[in-house]
């Protein structure tokens, strides 16, 4: 972990610099991935259904861990929207003007690292990953060990769109252990 945490940090660096113009095309090509290997994820997937099919989980866990190309298309376009979203980093959302004259902004920053841990649901892989990335934060990724497999091949995607579009990787870290 202390490596991980290392890495992101030396990210964040790096990230906090990326127009979005740059933030975005590592998007789309996230995007543009996850559509190219619909298959290769469906796969990872079905290890984690029959997994928590043979550990007897509840059918209505399984319904939300479930990926099929239904999902997967609203994946992507999940991440469409995010892409149209404004720039956030170095918006002005406040400012006055103190009696000596002195002016005051308040704005908006990458906050640098975020640690998400959240339970077996494979799109907040995606999701989480993208609003991360597209507000200029690093993050690292620790989902539900039922959904490990899918979550894996997700930011292992994500970071082939970074390394595609010559970003960081570390930019999007996935924790490996169940």
């Amino acid at each position: 972990m202390k490596k991980m945490g290392e890495k992101a940090k030396n990210a964040s660096l790096n990230l906090s610099n990326l127009s979005i113009n740059k933030r975005n095309s590592v998007l789309k090509q996230f995007s543009h991935y996850l559509k190219t290997n619909e298959q290769l994820i469906l796969n990872e997937n079905k290890k984690d259904i029959v997994n928590a099919k043979s550990k007897k989980i509840k059918d209505s866990m399984i319904d939300r861990l479930e990926l099929n190309s239904k999902k997967i298309t609203q994946i992507r376009s999940a991440i469409k929207k995010i892409i149209k979203f404004k720039d956030p980093v170095g918006k002005t959302l406040s400012f006055w003007k103190r009696p000596n004259g002195l002016i005051i902004k308040k704005v908006s920053i990458p906050i640098g690292i975020i640690g998400i841990i959240y339970e077996s649901r494979p799109n907040v892989t995606s999701d989480v990953s993208a609003l991360c990335f597209k507000s200029g934060n690093v993050v690292i990724l620790r989902g539900g060990s039922e959904a490990f497999h899918s979550n894996k091949i997700l930011a292992k995607l994500f970071k082939r769109a970074l390394k595609k579009k010559k970003c960081d990787e570390n930019c999007v870290q996935f924790v490996e252990s169940k």
